[in-house]
């Protein structure tokens, strides 16, 4: 799923890409360029990358990179509360996102696109579950539902049922 940026998503990218350097900054961490262009990566990607993603990109700069540096990196900054870790049910790989306000991630089962939602209820959700539950809730990442996506559901519906892709997440694949 492409995602159209704004034309002044370039300015937003590196505000935000300053606000990630300057947070390790104040952490300890060194301002090094491969953690600038490790924050330059996560705050241009419009959607919810891999520490594989992050590296696979980064590498094209710095092909002697360690992977343990862009781990260490995005560990740092999730430690900070900067970016959110999203642990997707059945994903070989853990995600990340740089909006760490409370929202609905929507998976598909199909195909694995993960879209945002903003909701004003999900802070909502959260409390109530808290009150009823006793329970501390984690607002990392916030709250992720599956579902089809509207390309696969399209798809689904001009293929043959003995033909028809297989389930990726929650019941046996059919």
């Amino acid at each position: 799923m492409s995602v159209k940026k704004d034309p002044d998503q370039k300015n937003t990218d590196s505000n935000l890409t300053r606000h990630l350097l300057e947070s390790l900054e104040r952490a300890g961490k060194r301002r090094t360029a491969q953690r600038s262009a490790i924050c330059e990566i996560l705050a241009a990607h419009p959607g919810h990358p891999t520490v594989t993603d992050v590296y696979n990109e980064v590498r094209r700069t710095f092909p002697m990179i360690s992977q343990a540096t862009v781990y260490n990196t995005i560990d740092t900054l999730r430690e900070l509360g900067l970016i959110a870790r999203l642990d997707i049910a059945n994903h070989d790989h853990t995600h990340y996102e740089i909006d760490t306000r409370p929202h609905v991630n929507v998976v598909c089962r199909y195909c694995e696109n993960i879209a945002d939602v903003r909701t004003d209820s999900v802070d909502v959700l959260f409390r109530h579950a808290a009150e009823n539950s006793g329970f501390e809730i984690d607002r990392d990442g916030g709250v992720i539902v599956y579902g089809v996506c509207p390309n696969c559901s399209a798809r689904l519906a001009a293929t043959p049922n003995d033909s028809a892709p297989r389930r990726l997440h929650g019941a046996e694949a059919r």
